[in-house]
């Protein structure tokens, strides 16, 4: 396993708190992806889930929009 295949398995890992957050709010995969500039609701998923990153500027939309500090989110 490379180094970056094992930062990946370290740092890529579903975003639980986020996903809460998300839900208590009643807000949708669909509304997320908007909101970050995704173009589906899949690319969102795969975020949340863990299989891919999100961006800084994506984090800081989304952290901003909840009320809640970036590293509380997702880290």
């Amino acid at each position: 396993m490379t180094k970056k295949q094992k930062l990946k398995t370290q740092y890529l890992v579903p975003k639980t708190r986020l996903r809460e957050e998300r839900l208590k709010r009643e807000l949708t995969e669909t509304y997320m992806a908007d909101l970050i500039g995704l173009k589906n609701r899949k690319g969102y998923s795969e975020k949340e889930d863990g299989l891919q990153s999100f961006k800084d500027y994506e984090m800081a939309i989304i952290s901003k929009k909840f009320g809640i500090p970036e590293a509380e989110l997702f880290f």
